[in-house]
């Protein structure tokens, strides 16, 4: 084989078959079926009568639980024809790929350079989309069937079908003159059109579906006018049959018919066999549809009523014929037809192709009992006739088995159980049956849950409405998958049927048969089913979807993962872009494909036992791939294409050159790459790794022992000089403290202080041109601002009524109205006030609209950046914060933008249905699909917010607020991909969750903000200061009651159940409340209150819990030090008391919490700690990005310290534990998700190494305790640092969860006696 053949358009993987096995000699005579039966094999299905069990339960016999090897169950007549009298030596390996006498690697090199003229020769050498992959996973009979046909010479040309025509041509018949009496006129008129469109473009899916449409009604009405009435011979005179065979068998060399077009099929073609030839051709059709739809069970019913008919006619057996209604007239056959008829159709193969399609359809739901229910009866009908024991066990077993599958049957199959039953087991009736209604109950449970997805997916066929159709699968897929696997729920079988049944009611769905693929992968990957082979599977999606570059991609790494020959790898890929279908879905499509081939030769290059042969098939593979894509890329867009954004084969191809050690061609493929992608910071931070990966491996790998140090990384110091350079660099900033932090550590004195000035000059250009986009965003902000109030001046009377009356006061005469004065001066200023009244009456706008000023943008390619889509968008307007989603279920990937106007929104909406990257986008206003819910359980977070509200659509992004303002605050705003789901998640408004919250669930509208109503807002709360430490609550009512209606008093108390003598007052009206203010001034038991209306202060920015008051018991105390160590002078510190605990105590049990976003509350915080301990309070820092924890025991605080060390609390957020102090020296979370502001860089906690400080017992000497506080230890064991002022503000906050009263301690009062004392005695 040279590379002139490979370069042909001729060229087509179909082309190389083996030739066909030599015609078989006539069977001997067989026995019939009444005469004992051989010893069946493994593959044989076993009936009753032949006097052994049925086959245990197995996996269906599909495209996706299949060994490697054809098995006889797929085609068991055409097995048992073709294989008599032969034994395996003389069977023909038809497995095995026939190859030409050249090497492999030379073939893959020509078929590399061949790659590159398929768009010059308009893909005239396309074969179809099967594969030999499928052939050797898919057991074929098209060889098998041949050999049926050799026992009786060659099949006459008239009537049957041309088995050969698939393979020899795929293009459809010259446009002629049509003529027949069952098409009209226009339906003539369009047969010619669509002839004549396919004669140029052969890979128009819908165009080969309408064509085969109106020949095959055609056909069908010149039945009915003909009055033809089952098989006759008068069909084949339908003028156009030869082009409906044509139109078929050219469909099927491009795409996979589906299931209507082969039952469609199969019909016509039964009605026209009357001959054993065209019988046989029939059955040729029926394997091959039910290896291409395995899970259709109308293809199954027509294959096994088919055998079932030719048996019945074959061999008289009109009880079967009763039991399956299936009639067949043989009156065409010949003498030797019907011998060989009578010996090949025997009553186990028809019984195994029952099995098979029992066995394939299992699982479906709905209509399995089409094959088992017929199956069933034969079964019976052959045990009645030849009753025995092992019958009876075998048939049992057999119903067992189905009454332990879920069916929409169940109750019939149980009373067709319990009928057998009777008739052969009456004596152990009730122990089997009440047995297996016990064992089953849950399996007849499965379907009534399940009934109403049923009913709307019925509901939806019926409809004939392909998008209801998809949506029910769905949803009911979703619902499926959502089963819990712990409790056992999940059924791998039913998903995976359930997936079938989808893609036969949607075969050129791509999201469908992607989520398919990725059902079965994960099994695959995570090796938890074994039996599940992927490439029929992705064989037959490819064949429905050609246009998917997600599919063959997936297909080709499939291939490679199961170590299939790389010839066959090579033929997928050839299959995937020699048709053109690929262009058409996009350069996406294409470059997905290329991906996943070029991945393929650079691996199998670097493999143990590779050649040097196969490395110059990867380069040039490689290399080919990135030529064709650029000529692709510039015949669709022009001369202007720059290829791809993430020049992804590039970075393959880079990856060639650098594991060969080709550091030459490394650098020069980046230096190509700068004039298209030099803009990126990504770009050259990629270029930049690269040549620091060179450098590595150059220095530390290659060098030896004796060799001199190693060379400065200069190449790489030259990529980020070179980056600084460039004047539109996206973000120069990092490449600016990049180039600074390398040079620091790897280049000299002289490099660095060059670079330095090189900084200096950039970071001072930086400067100037943020400056510069500033102001021209303010600018183009004022004049946007200006020209909405243009727009709105003329359209508001208000407006414009002020605006005449001003200039009718600054028109009128008088001595005063002269030049400026006062007077005038202050009428306009007088107009100005009653404009700026009236516009104060107008509707002000919220501070931030992002329920209207955001967009929704989907179908973005998933390889795309946030900088790639802000670059594209960036023309409509100011963006102010953007957010890329990528699912990793699906091959797009979804933004959401936000604008600083309506207006740049509605700009942005201009770019619907535009181009991206080579991919369609869809660009949607986020307007209502937002929802605003609150009153949640306080313990919610993102997940749970997820779990609720996913069931009713897929949720985007979920915003809680900062908590650094306020920490009580506990709302959040969930965006869905639409509005309609969105609406439909408001359904769970006033549901009760947790502790009795009805969640309020409501569409987020900012221009609908209420004021806020309360005690407080209405100024009913009244707030006593400097109140008794001794009061209650009731004692507090009683005094206030006489002033109105007290609906609530509140006393706050410290952790020791002390009132701080503070209290609060709710009043039912607001009069009562300033009624009671004359209680101000005026003494209450031992003190003077202090009354005041409540006030709004500043928002609390700390979250207090107190979880067991007045219980601080010191359970396990830290030890000191002295008493360690036997020493007994550490005894002159006081005892400490259990019931007041000193504050060493407390802080040995206390710790603090780092890097806790300010979106998280107390709730959340104790939930997470209390699993480790009793904890006595909680405090929450938002402030200062943390929370203190105070745990009842020593042990308890340690455990919670190494298990919530690195803990993630939130998506990158990994919290960290230390002591009060670090936690203080935290600053606030600064919140800035806008874009182009260069925000602070915060420093985030890894969680890699704990700060918790290490905990010792009380030194000698103690801290200083607070004012009028004695100093605990002894002065004579050293001086004691006294603490900072900063030290002794941390340290408050532990001293806070202490009594204020410790034993010994000194008051106030106390202390001003101390010091008027030594005033009067100096």
């Amino acid at each position: 084989m040279d590379i002139s053949s490979l370069l042909s358009p001729q060229e087509s993987p179909r082309e190389t078959s083996s030739p066909p096995p030599p015609p078989l000699s006539r069977p001997a005579s067989r026995k019939s079926r009444g005469a004992k039966a051989p010893k069946p094999n493994a593959q044989t299905t076993i009936s009753p009568r032949s006097k052994s069990s049925l086959p245990p339960p197995a996996l269906a016999s599909d495209a996706t639980f299949q060994s490697h090897q054809p098995t006889m169950t797929s085609a068991p007549l055409i097995h048992l024809a073709s294989n008599m009298g032969r034994t395996p030596e003389n069977i023909p390996d038809s497995g095995r790929l026939a190859r030409q006498g050249s090497t492999p690697g030379m073939d893959t090199l020509a078929d590399l350079a061949s790659m590159q003229l398929h768009q010059q020769t308009n893909r005239a050498g396309a074969g179809g989309l099967r594969t030999d992959i499928y052939d050797k996973h898919s057991p074929t009979s098209s060889a098998v069937l041949s050999n049926v046909h050799g026992m009786h010479g060659p099949p006459p040309g008239r009537g049957s079908l041309d088995r050969t025509a698939i393979d020899a041509s795929s293009k459809i018949a010259p446009a002629r003159a049509f003529t027949t009496e069952a098409l009209t006129e226009a339906e003539l008129q369009e047969v010619t059109q669509l002839v004549t469109y396919l004669s140029a473009n052969q890979f128009a899916y819908h165009s080969h579906v309408q064509l085969i449409d109106l020949l095959h009604r055609g056909f069908r009405s010149y039945i009915q006018l003909n009055s033809f009435s089952g098989a006759d011979a008068g069909l084949h005179t339908y003028n156009l049959l030869p082009d409906l065979r044509s139109a078929r068998n050219s469909m099927d060399a491009q795409f996979a018919a589906g299931e209507r077009l082969w039952v469609d099929r199969i019909e016509d073609e039964a009605l026209l066999a009357t001959t054993f030839d065209e019988s046989i051709a029939v059955m040729e059709l029926c394997v091959k549809a039910v290896h291409e739809e395995p899970g259709s069970t109308k293809l199954w019913s027509l294959y096994a009523k088919w055998t079932t008919s030719l048996y019945v006619a074959a061999k008289s057996d009109y009880a079967v014929q009763e039991a399956v209604q299936v009639s067949r007239d043989i009156q065409g056959w010949s003498d030797e037809d019907k011998v060989v008829g009578g010996e090949v159709y025997s009553w186990q193969q028809m019984m195994d192709v029952w099995a098979s399609g029992a066995r394939a359809t299992k699982w479906r739901l709905d209509e399995s009992h089409v094959l088992w229910d017929p199956y069933t009866e034969l079964l019976l009908l052959d045990l009645a006739q030849s009753p025995s024991p092992d019958g009876v066990v075998a048939m049992k077993a057999h119903f067992l088995e189905r009454l332990q599958t879920p069916h929409s049957t169940w109750d019939t199959t149980f009373q067709t159980f319990s009928n057998f039953i009777s008739c052969y087991e009456n004596q152990s009736y009730e122990d089997i049956m009440a047995t297996a209604n016990q064992q089953c109950s849950d399996i007849k449970a499965m379907y009534p849950a399940r009934e109403m997805f049923e009913l709307a997916v019925r509901g939806a066929e019926e409809s004939n409405d392909s998008a209801a159709q998809r949506s029910a699968f769905c949803e009911y897929i979703d619902w499926e998958m959502a089963q819990s696997r712990r409790k056992h729920a999940f059924t791998f079988e039913l998903v995976d049927a359930l997936y079938q049944r989808a893609v036969l009611n949607c075969p050129a769905d791509t999201e469908l048969w992607e989520g398919y693929v990725v059902f079965l992968n994960e099994k695959v990957v995570s090796q938890s089913r074994q039996d599940v082979d992927l490439l029929p599977v992705l064989d037959r999606s490819s064949r429905h979807c050609p246009w998917s570059g997600s599919l063959w991609s997936q297909y080709l790494l499939a291939a490679e993962r199961q170590k299939i020959p790389f010839a066959d790898i090579g033929q997928v890929k050839h299959k995937a872009t020699s048709t053109g279908l690929l262009d058409a879905g996009g350069l996406e499509e294409v470059l997905q494909v290329y991906v996943a081939w070029c991945s393929i030769l650079r691996r199998r290059a670097f493999q143990e036992e590779s050649t040097d042969e196969e490395l110059d098939v990867a380069e040039v593979g490689i290399l080919s791939a990135i030529e064709d894509m650029q000529r692709l890329g510039e015949t669709k867009y022009g001369k202007g294409y720059q290829g791809d954004p993430n020049y992804r084969l590039e970075r393959i191809y880079i990856k060639y050159l650098t594991q060969s050690r080709n550091w030459h061609g490394v650098r020069k493929c980046w230096k190509r790459l700068i004039s298209s992608r030099g803009d990126s910071y990504e770009f050259w931070l990629r270029y930049y790794l690269s040549e620091m990966s060179a450098w590595g491996k150059i220095s530390y790998s290659e060098n030896t022992a004796n060799a001199p140090s190693s060379p400065r990384p200069s190449e790489a110091t030259k990529v980020l000089r070179t980056a600084l350079k460039r004047e539109k660099l996206d973000w120069p900033e990092k490449i600016i403290e990049l180039l600074q932090d390398h040079c620091e550590d790897h280049e000299d004195a002289a490099e660095l202080q060059s670079a330095s000035v090189q900084i200096w000059k950039a970071r001072k250009a930086v400067k100037k041109r943020r400056e510069k986009e500033a102001l021209e965003a303010y600018e183009a902000a004022q004049a946007q601002a200006m020209h909405e109030a243009h727009a709105l001046k003329p359209a508001d009377p208000a407006i414009r009524f002020a605006t005449s009356k001003r200039k009718r006061d600054g028109n009128s005469t008088g001595p005063d109205s002269e030049g400026t004065s006062k007077k005038s001066r202050g009428n306009d200023e007088a107009g100005i006030a009653d404009m700026e009244g009236l516009q104060c009456t107008l509707p002000s706008e919220p501070k931030r609209d992002r329920e209207n000023t955001t967009v929704v943008v989907q179908n973005l390619p998933r390889g795309t950046t946030e900088t790639r889509v802000r670059q594209y968008f960036r023309k409509c307007g100011t963006i102010k914060s953007l957010k890329l989603i990528v699912d990793e279920n699906s091959a797009s990937a979804t933004a959401t933008i936000e604008f600083e106007t309506r207006s740049d929104s509605l700009a942005a909406q201009t770019q619907d249905k535009k181009d991206f990257d080579g991919q369609e986008i869809e660009v949607q206003m986020g307007s209502g699909s937002t929802v605003w819910a609150t009153n949640f359980p306080p313990t919610a977070d993102e997940s749970w917010i997820r779990e609720t509200f996913g069931k009713f659509g897929e949720v985007i992004d979920v915003r809680f607020p900062s908590l650094q303002g306020n920490t009580h605050r506990r709302f959040c705003y969930i965006q869905f991909r639409t509005a309609d789901q969105a609406k439909s998640a408001t359904e769970l408004d006033g549901e009760t969750f947790g502790s009795k919250l009805k969640l309020v669930a409501r569409i987020s509208d900012p221009g609908r903000r209420q004021n806020r109503v309360g005690a407080l807002d209405e100024g009913r709360e009244v707030h006593i200061r400097n109140l008794d430490w001794a009061v209650t609550e009731t004692e507090l009512e009683a005094l206030f009651s006489k002033y109105g209606s007290v609906e609530q008093t509140r006393i706050p108390r410290d952790i020791s159940g002390n009132s701080k003598g503070v209290a609060f007052v709710v009043f039912s009206t607001r009069e009562e409340a300033n009624a009671a203010l004359d209680l101000n001034n005026t003494k209450f038991k031992s003190r003077i209150m202090i009354v005041m209306l409540a006030s709004k202060t500043k928002a609390n920015r700390r979250a207090t819990t107190i979880i067991q008051s007045g219980a601080r018991s010191s359970t396990s105390p830290s030890p000191d030090i002295k008493m360690a160590n036997g020493d007994q002078s550490a005894g002159s510190a006081p005892a400490n008391d259990d019931s007041k605990p000193s504050s060493t105590q407390i802080q040995a049990r206390t710790i603090s919490l780092l890097n806790v976003p300010d979106t998280v509350n107390d709730a959340r915080i104790r939930a997470l700690a209390e699993p480790y301990g009793p904890l006595v309070k909680v405090v929450l820092r938002p402030d200062h990005q943390g929370a203190i924890l105070e745990f009842k025991d020593v042990a308890d605080a340690g455990k919670a310290a190494l298990g919530i060390d690195g803990y993630q609390i939130a998506p990158g957020r990994l919290l960290g534990v230390g002591t009060v102090r670090e936690m203080f020296n935290q600053r606030a979370e600064k919140r800035n998700d806008q874009v182009g502001n260069n925000a602070e860089k915060k420093e985030t906690w890894t969680g890699l190494q704990s700060k918790m400080a290490i905990r010792r017992p009380d030194q000698v000497g103690g801290r200083r305790g607070g004012l009028g506080v004695k100093r605990r230890g002894t002065a004579s064991a050293g001086r004691a640092k006294p603490p900072s002022s900063n030290q002794v503000a941390m340290d408050s906050e532990v001293n806070d969860m202490s009594s204020a009263r410790e034993e010994g301690g000194k008051s106030n009062a106390d202390f001003k006696a101390m010091i008027s004392g030594q005033k009067k005695n100096p």
